[in-house]
């Protein structure tokens, strides 16, 4: 039996490998985090918690660069040894309390779930009066043409909003970004 490799979700093409959705997984994240996750964050996860999204979101707080992609999905469970290592979502949790990042912005309630190939990474919040909500942390570099200074910034109102914003960027069918 060959593999699934990829699932639809709300409209968007979410890229595996798949894991099982394991409800104990779930509640040990939440436990440890110590909030509960949205009810849309939680369906993805159950439906489609898939490795890739490729798709971009326009944050107009990132001109000169207003396309980002966080398309390294984060995964509910532990990784391939066993271990809640990079790339998983509890994983990443407990080394992002531990960053530069969070010397520099208070990650209380956040949750990091994707990231890009730049490290510029996309937050659940999971803070009673903004739950739901997604922020991002995007990196500058001191170029001409992009982003100079790193921006944190709100990306939408909640997971399937977010889903919702997702666009192909025009850059990558010609093979380039920017």
């Amino acid at each position: 039996m060959a593999e699934e490799i990829s699932r639809w979700y709300r409209g968007r093409l979410v890229v595996g490998p798949f894991r099982p959705f394991e409800a104990a997984e779930l509640s040990r994240l939440e436990q440890e985090i110590g909030l509960p996750l949205p009810a849309s964050y939680r369906s993805f996860l159950e439906a489609a918690g898939g490795k890739n999204l490729t798709y971009s979101v326009r944050l107009p707080g990132c001109e000169p660069e207003p396309l980002q992609s966080f398309d390294d999905l984060y995964q509910l469970g532990r990784d391939g040894d066993g271990e809640y290592g990079w790339g998983t979502l509890l994983g990443e949790y407990r080394r992002s309390r531990q960053g530069w990042l969070a010397d520099e912005v208070s990650l209380a309630g956040l949750l990091p779930i994707a990231r890009n190939g730049g490290s510029d990474t996309l937050f659940l919040d999971l803070k009673s009066a903004t739950h739901g909500q997604l922020h991002a942390f995007v990196h500058g570099i001191s170029l001409p043409g992009y982003l100079s200074k790193g921006v944190f910034t709100k990306v939408a109102d909640g997971f399937d909003a977010y889903l919702d914003s997702l666009v192909v960027d025009p850059g990558v069918g010609r093979g380039h970004v920017g």
